[in-house]
């Protein structure tokens, strides 16, 4: 999954990074699910997220994601712009 988001009231570099660790771990503690930041690190108030996942069953692995989405829709400063689910 690739997801833009918006980083509200983020100031700073420094402001938007904990927004979006925060999002990151948090995936990787609930969730099976790889998440970084991809893009956009010098912009700071756009993150470029990516999260992936390895799975025997399409419909779980998409459950885990859509899930993992709506948890980044609920991080305090993140808004997503839009979000993409993609499989190989």
């Amino acid at each position: 999954m690739e997801c833009r988001c918006r980083v509200l009231g983020s100031r700073s570099l420094k402001e938007k990074r904990s927004a979006v660790k925060s999002g990151i771990e948090r995936i990787r503690q609930r969730f099976n699910l790889s998440a970084a930041e991809v893009g956009a690190q010098d912009d700071r108030q756009i993150a470029m997220m990516a999260v992936g996942g390895v799975a025997s069953d399409k419909r779980l692995l998409e459950r885990e994601l859509t899930l993992a989405l709506n948890l980044l829709e609920n991080i305090d400063g993140l808004e997503i712009i839009d979000a993409d689910i993609s499989f190989l």
